[in-house]
């Protein structure tokens, strides 16, 4: 009997001894991430290097896909990993002469899924490094909105993110760019919820030229009421008028010019493009007379309609006789672009009819030639694209020739070369 309680309390003690409570596990870990370091340093040229990036933890790898974003676009690139130390390989060879932004979102997490604490963008080079610049004041309708920041979206010319700020100064700068349009987006969010709210939020929209400084004052207004107003007009030759309106237009409906005299002559307009708030307008030879130029339902880019203005312009007889001039193309010289049959921009001098405008697409290493479609022509820009689809991994350059209306000639030039990339 002795022998069998001993043998019960050995096995009620082995028991207890065998039992272990479920783990209750640490505090959550509710640090953030950040990045420490980044090789080579910012403004460095990678045309031929790899980038180091060393975050203060361990991130969810398949994050860094979906919230890292470089403008100009890198396609053929290999992500590896040490750790916390991620190692961006460049496999293709960068636009000439291009910066380029590198921008890590907030949407990157850690393995623990916490975000990373801020944005970061950091700039870097292929060849030397460019320097244009956009400054100004921030200008706000409610004076009670100046404690608040700004958020501020920077864009190529066809939309593509290239960074944010978020701006809590009086004043703004946005350095080292590239020598492209642009196009700014700002807005406050004032009930918090990452997005604008029409009407309801300050917000303002510009369209920059390319340019080495250019001054852009950010007027952070509500709906604008305000419509478009002539501020200028001037006859640049005999056969061109340029008109300044008050801010940046979307669109009208009709244009007429007359003679500012008892006969009214009305005057051919061939052509016209419209350039954020300048208007230029081709017309049939001008002489020293003074005319009426009438505009009607004239439209900012709110909508604000003018129903019809009038401004004065005395003529001009000096004839045109600069050449036409290539300001910019997109893709730019030696890019990559990630569509078969991608769309090509040309920015020119001067307005272009589709008569005088020639260009040719063809494959450099066996050098057919393919046709191209005009999507947009008969103005300052053209945009056009192939009409078959292009090969993949093979190089293709364009040249283009063209002439303004008074028959000034503009070499035939390859424009650019690019190669198509879909992987």
């Amino acid at each position: 009997m002795k022998q069998l309680l001993v043998f019960c309390l050995m096995g009620i003690i082995i028991a207890g001894c065998g039992h272990r409570k479920r783990p209750t596990g640490g505090p959550r870990d509710t640090i953030k991430p950040e990045i420490i370091s980044i090789s080579p340093n910012e403004f460095s040229d990678i045309s031929k290097r790899d980038i180091e990036v060393v975050f203060s933890k361990p991130i969810e790898r398949n994050t860094i896909i979906s919230g890292l974003y470089i403008y100009p676009p890198i396609l053929n690139k290999k992500f590896k990993w040490d750790k916390n130390v991620l190692i961006i390989k460049i496999l293709e060879t960068l636009e000439d002469s291009t910066n380029y932004f590198f921008t890590f979102a907030k949407t990157i997490k850690g393995e623990h899924r916490n975000e990373l604490n801020d944005e970061y963008t950091f700039t870097f080079s292929s060849g030397n490094l460019n320097t244009n610049r956009i400054s100004g004041e921030i200008i706000y309708e409610d004076t009670d909105d100046a404690s608040k920041p700004v958020n501020l979206k920077l864009m190529s010319s066809d939309s593509t993110f290239i960074l944010k700020r978020e701006l809590s100064h009086k004043t703004y700068e946005l350095n080292n760019l590239n020598n492209i349009d642009h196009i700014i987006e700002a807005y406050i969010d004032l009930n918090n919820n990452n997005n604008y709210e029409y009407g309801k939020e300050p917000y303002c929209y510009y369209q920059v030229p390319a340019n080495l400084f250019s001054s852009v004052d950010l007027e952070m207004s509500y709906e604008d009421s305000l419509k478009p107003e002539l501020k200028s007009a001037k006859a640049v030759w005999n056969n061109m008028i340029e008109l300044t309106c008050s801010e940046q237009i979307s669109g009208f409906d009709a244009i007429q010019i007359h003679t500012a005299d008892s006969l009214s002559q009305q005057i051919l307009i061939i052509e016209n493009s419209l350039n954020s708030d300048v208007l230029s307008i081709l017309t049939e030879p001008l002489d020293t007379l003074r005319y009426n130029i009438t505009i009607t339902r004239l439209k900012d880019m709110k909508m604000n309609c003018s129903d019809s203005l009038q401004i004065f312009v005395d003529g001009s007889v000096v004839q045109d006789s600069i050449p036409p001039e290539i300001i910019s193309v997109f893709p730019r010289n030696g890019a990559t672009v990630d569509n078969l049959k991608p769309r090509i921009m040309i920015q020119f001098s001067e307005i272009i009819l589709e008569q005088n405008f020639s260009a040719k697409l063809r494959a450099l290493e066996s050098g057919e030639e393919f046709q191209l479609e005009l999507i947009e022509k008969n103005s300052d820009r053209y945009k056009l694209k192939p009409v078959g689809k292009l090969k993949n991994y093979s190089s293709y350059t364009l040249s283009v020739n063209v002439s303004d209306l008074t028959g000034n000639n503009s070499a035939e030039d390859d424009v650019i070369t690019f190669i198509p990339i879909i992987r």
